[in-house]
């Protein structure tokens, strides 16, 4: 099952980065991840915006997406710094279905061949309407002539999109055009939260529910997420990674470990990457 990651530096530039790179945690999170999932599931391709195609070129990290890297652009009315993760519903509108869409933190471990057998939608979880996270639509203050679809149902749960398997084109255009378009229809804002995880999170399962879809989730409580072994998403870590370098470093040299044990063409890579030679060399 071919699969797919984005790339979008906008996000990094508005939070006042001067060049982009990645970390070296993300880095190792990112060649386990692809390892892993091109061995056990299939071949993979990257989406990437100018600035992160040619980062992934001068550290020798593009020819590791057996699909190659595809640059993609991210409309300029989209805020990056509201809606950070705009790249994914970019990047997501100009793949094929069926595929999985994987975040670069995320480590799929297994075959999901079988999680996939008669699924139209499947995701990481589904997660609770917590008001806090998730307001009232009504609560959005949007652009003139812009209107909620009728079909849409706004008690339906929201999918959390770390990992996300899609079969259905016409559903597939249908989310990325309604997320896009409700992010270049609102109003300027400075929530960095609601907006982006209701155009990602929540607008999905309403447009799957109004073609009569049923959204599964490859783990049904997202309160034993540490229990089960399909996955490993490093998301909630990351905040520890920037302040403890104990940790990081520990985090790293497992990562760097399992490549040599288990991914060893990987594991070249890794060896060539300037980021990696302190975890490599200590």
């Amino acid at each position: 099952m071919k699969g797919f990651y984005s790339l979008w530096t906008a996000p990094y530039f508005v939070k006042g980065g001067e060049s982009f790179h990645l970390e070296d945690y993300e880095i190792a999170t990112l060649l386990l991840s692809v390892a892993a999932y091109q061995a056990y599931n299939g071949p993979v391709r990257m989406y990437a915006d100018d600035t992160a195609c040619s980062y992934l070129e001068e550290e020798g990290i593009a020819d590791i997406f057996e699909r190659g890297v595809v640059r993609m652009e991210v409309p300029d009315d989209i805020d990056p710094k509201v809606y950070w993760a705009a790249g994914k519903m970019v990047a997501l509108s100009m793949e094929d279905t069926p595929a999985v869409m994987i975040d670069t933190d995320l480590i799929i471990w297994k075959n999901i061949e079988k999680e996939l057998k008669d699924a139209y939608v499947k995701v990481i979880h589904r997660e609770e309407l917590n008001p806090e996270i998730y307001p009232d639509p009504g609560c959005f203050e949007m652009k003139k002539g812009y209107e909620f679809p009728a079909g849409w149902d706004f008690k339906v749960l929201p999918a959390n999109t770390a990992l996300l398997y899609i079969a259905d084109a016409d559903l597939k255009d249908k989310f990325t055009c309604e997320s896009l378009k409700f992010m270049k229809m609102s109003e300027q804002t400075d929530d960095k939260l609601c907006h982006m995880v209701f155009a990602e999170q929540r607008i999905l399962p309403m447009c799957a529910a109004a073609k009569g879809y049923g959204v599964e989730a490859f783990c049904s409580d997202p309160g034993k997420l540490r229990e089960q072994s399909l996955f490993t998403h490093i998301w909630g870590h990351k905040n520890v990674f920037k302040f403890n370098m104990d940790e990081r470093r520990a985090f790293c040299r497992r990562c760097v470990k399992r490549l040599a044990g288990e991914f060893p063409l990987m594991y070249v890579k890794a060896r060539e990457i300037k980021e990696l030679e302190d975890i490599l060399n200590a």
